[in-house]
């Protein structure tokens, strides 16, 4: 008979402690706040290189992609929310639409004929993903969510040439967006901080843009409208008479901190990014049925 042997060396499971910051009564808008002014203190000039080339390595952050000098950023919401390079990603000759952000495709649903989607799971209904739409015309409709983690680059882009009509603002809570500690139950598409933007192609067909806010600063800029996005955070609905005009691949905004967005884009387009794939700004992400655009490889993007 084998003596009896306890398994003392077998790993124990990693516990993401970060899922401490989803549950109940935790203060995140408060918490959110204080690490924007953190994020936002001044630096000196003589620590920023190593304290930068740290907390680039730390988080993942391609320190090739960024532009400039370290010494450049002042703090470090700056270098977070860092442009790209100058003549990076040349806008490509394309009838399709590009990708808005960097980061992973998580989900691709397409509305039903009873007026409701199933992101990631959880069902939402068209009326609370798309407040003050015309829900018409809507069948067929397809959401692309691309979640955007720490080590992205957080500025966001026109996926086509558009027009942008209108924007709804959605007060909420901050939590977090990492699709590896969404609940079900958490349905961050409607109940984070979120704006909607309603637009329509240069032909005219409408489409949206989601942009959900996550824990931590939650903040979002659009340097169309300077005060869209800035707080007070309270339930509002805005029209641009003349509308914004925006050719594809032109910015649209800038996350602070990480966050989703959400394409609501017109049926007959196709995906060229397979799901939890990767994206980039400025790059094709939906052709047209009969486009002459292939599936791009994301591995080696």
């Amino acid at each position: 008979m084998q003596p009896l042997t306890l398994c003392a060396d077998r790993p124990k499971p990693a516990v993401d402690t970060r899922f401490l910051f989803t549950l109940p009564g935790v203060p995140r808008l408060s918490m959110s706040s204080f690490m924007g002014r953190l994020a936002r203190a001044r630096i000196p000039r003589r620590l920023r290189p190593l304290l930068w080339t740290f907390v680039a390595k730390r988080l993942g952050i391609d320190a090739t992609t960024v532009p400039g000098e370290l010494h450049d950023y002042p703090c470090f919401l700056s270098l977070f929310t860092r442009p790209l390079k100058p003549d990076a990603r040349p806008i490509p000759e394309t009838t399709g639409w590009l990708s808005p952000a960097d980061g992973r495709l998580v989900a691709h649903s397409t509305v039903t004929a009873e007026g409701s989607w199933v992101i990631k799971g959880t069902p939402y209904s068209t009326s609370e993903l798309l407040p003050d739409s015309e829900l018409q015309g809507l069948l067929g409709y397809q959401a692309l969510q691309i979640y955007l983690s720490p080590k992205d680059y957080h500025r966001f882009h026109a996926p086509c040439d558009c027009k942008i009509l209108r924007a709804v603002v959605e007060p909420g809570d901050l939590q977090p967006v990492d699709p590896s500690l969404i609940r079900r139950s958490m349905r961050v598409l409607v109940t984070n901080r979120r704006i909607l933007l309603h637009c329509r192609t240069a032909d005219g067909t409408p489409f949206a843009l989601l942009y959900v806010g996550a824990l931590n600063v939650g903040g979002m800029s659009f340097p169309f409208d300077a005060t869209l996005g800035q707080g007070p955070w309270i339930r509002s609905s805005r029209t641009y008479d003349p509308p914004p005009i925006l050719a594809a691949g032109d910015e649209m905004g800038r996350f602070e901190f990480g966050s989703t967005v959400v394409v609501f884009a017109p049926p007959g387009l196709r995906s060229l990014v397979e799901l939890d794939g990767q994206t980039l700004a400025r790059t094709p992400l939906l052709a047209n049925p009969q486009g002459p655009e292939t599936t791009r490889d994301t591995t080696s993007a």
